[in-house]
């Protein structure tokens, strides 16, 4: 590890870093203790899952891949089969991103093992975020990939105190394509990214605060040993969550449970993004991006039998539920060339060249 010919100076990292340690120490302050605390974490990883696909050249929508990490079959987008192909591919990406991110398999845990040693070094002797800028350098430049580093550093922050929770903020953004590669310059943008990032989950927190407790004060009135306060604060701690989850932590019966859910419901204050009538899960109205992009499930076929259907019956019938109705754009009119002038060309090239004979 190259230590002690270093080309970034002091003045060029110190403004940086101490903007970026600032903003680490007030994050970790408001999550420490915070209530909803797991669901701003579960955010928290989809973006940067969907930050590190993007620089890596897969654009998705997080939501998608909410969908799919909840148990749920996301619509695929597209025109064709290849416009198709491309959004899974994505997908697929970018849920091996948020594996390394948050759970690594015992191939990445030993890739990830070997990125943090490669940290110790210059952690040591740089402190926590200037070391941990140099190794990942030295790591890119050593040919290895990002995703192994990037999953280091969610477990370097919690190692080394920074944050008391393991939050994936890695500093995606400082990869893309316009960043220069020279020491001095590229350190202070990689701070700045996860400045950045840092300040991102803080915005993302006062949203779902003012959503968390704008449903709490519009579930009505209540008698005054009503549960329904608590429910509300159940649901938004969760991502997704079903009436026999709600019931177990309420302490109530299924049926209360699924009444609680349903007057929530009406009164708009939470959302069922399954579009099913059974197995349905709930979450709060900020999650509205999710509903969208669930599939909405095949009804069944009156009269057909039990097994795999023939190709020539197979229909989709996503739009028959409620939902918003996918529309494909109307096809594109046909460009006719006009040929005339180059005609009228080539007929006066014809009458000088047989003059010319």
């Amino acid at each position: 590890m190259r230590i002690e010919r270093l080309a970034a100076r002091p003045d060029d990292v110190v403004p940086a870093l101490t903007r970026t340690a600032l903003t680490f120490g007030a994050l970790d302050q408001q999550l420490r203790r915070h209530p909803l605390r797991e669901a701003v974490l579960f955010r928290v990883r989809l973006e940067a899952a969907r930050q590190c696909a993007a620089v890596d050249g897969f654009m998705i929508d997080p939501w998608q891949l909410a969908a799919s990490l909840e148990g749920l079959r996301p619509r695929i987008r597209g025109q064709d089969v290849y416009e198709r192909g491309n959004e899974v591919d994505a997908l697929r990406y970018a849920f091996e991103q948020y594996q390394w991110l948050a759970r690594a398999s015992a191939f990445q845990e030993e890739q990830v093992t070997e990125a943090l040693s490669s940290m110790t070094v210059p952690v040591g002797r740089l402190g926590v975020l200037w070391g941990s800028a140099l190794a990942f350098r030295e790591w890119i430049d050593a040919g290895r990939s990002r995703a192994p580093f990037r999953g280091a550093l969610v477990r370097l922050w919690q190692k080394e105190g920074v944050f008391s929770g393991l939050y994936p903020i890695t500093g995606a953004a400082a990869f893309r394509a316009a960043t220069s590669w020279d020491e001095r310059r590229w350190i202070p943008a990689w701070l700045n990214a996860l400045e950045r990032e840092a300040a991102g989950v803080k915005d993302m927190i006062h949203t779902l605060d003012r959503s968390w407790r704008g449903a709490r004060a519009q579930a009505g009135d209540q008698r005054r040993n009503s549960k329904a306060p608590l429910a509300i604060d159940i649901i938004a701690a969760h991502p997704v969550i079903s009436a026999t989850t709600l019931a177990a932590q309420l302490s109530v019966s299924v049926q209360a449970a699924c009444v609680l859910l349903e007057r929530f419901l009406e009164r708009g204050l939470v959302i069922d993004v399954t579009h099913r009538a059974a197995r349905r899960l709930f979450a709060l109205k900020d999650l509205a991006p999710l509903k969208e992009v669930v599939r909405i499930p095949k009804k069944p076929v009156s009269g057909r039998k039990r097994g795999r259907p023939r190709l020539d019956d197979e229909a989709d019938h996503d739009d028959q539920g409620t939902g918003v109705v996918e529309k494909s754009p109307p096809p594109l009119p046909r460009w006719k060339p006009d040929y005339t002038a180059l005609e009228t060309a080539m007929a006066f090239a014809d009458s000088v060249i047989f003059r010319a004979k």
